[in-house]
């Protein structure tokens, strides 16, 4: 291959890949948290919502000014050997997202404690949560055509190699009623790039709970038709 081609087309692996911080996966299967509403979700569009989603037709959302963040619930980590010190790092994470969801929401809402007229409840488990192999993930990234194979990987399967992951699923409930209003899964993982999080095992999984707390609030300003709603960004960095 010329160094022309060569360079043409590691800089396409750049943009395809490497200033991305993290990235939705291709499918996810909803699991036990979800229970009996996993058969109401349907595809979410691209972009803008989880994988999988669901949305109670005629939901009056500008009703609702408040809301109850329940504490997220913590399912797997994927490996069952993990080091003690590694799943206490990733629920220090988990809660690290309940406190930043429940803050970027009193934006909006009013943050209560119990049920109550015009209150939404969020439920939310983050499952399946595994880490990035950080020394083969920056050796990937700055190693002399280890971008290719890279790529066909990820063409491959879908997931760039050595990289984070984590599946989310949720659902928001009439405070008052118990009614579903909406529910949702989701799965993303890491992207290629150099930063900080490709030096910490757990970068990857941080960056996609950011990424879902601000995906929560758009969705919420989309849905009870606000203005300025700020789409989320998929985490783009400078390479």
């Amino acid at each position: 291959m010329s160094r022309f081609a060569t360079g043409v087309a590691a800089a396409a692996i750049v943009l395809l890949t490497g200033c991305v911080s993290s990235r939705q996966a291709r499918d996810v299967t909803p699991g036990v948290f979800l229970g009996e509403s996993a058969s109401l979700l349907g595809k979410g569009e691209a972009g803008e919502e989880a994988l999988l989603v669901y949305r109670k037709a005629g939901t009056d959302w500008t009703s609702y000014d408040k809301v109850i963040v329940d504490p997220v619930a913590f399912w797997g980590v994927g490996s069952p050997s993990l080091p003690d010190e590694q799943r206490v790092d990733y629920q220090r994470l988990v809660d690290s997202f309940h406190r930043t969801l429940k803050d970027k929401l009193t934006k909006d809402y009013g943050v209560v404690d119990t049920p109550a007229a015009g209150a939404l409840r969020i439920q939310t488990a983050i499952i399946n949560g595994k880490q990035a192999n950080s020394a083969l993930k920056v050796a990937k990234v700055i190693a002399p055509y280890a971008g290719f194979a890279d790529l066909l990987w990820t063409f491959t399967t879908g997931k760039p190699a050595f990289t984070g992951e984590v599946s989310l699923e949720y659902m928001i409930r009439d405070s008052m009623s118990g009614e579903l209003l909406a529910a949702g899964a989701d799965r993303r993982f890491g992207g290629n790039q150099l930063g900080a999080a490709t030096f910490t095992d757990w970068g990857d999984v941080k960056n996609i709970l950011t990424y879902w707390s601000d995906l929560a609030v758009y969705r919420l300003c989309v849905d009870r038709r606000a203005t300025g709603c700020a789409r989320p960004s998929a985490g783009l960095v400078e390479p």
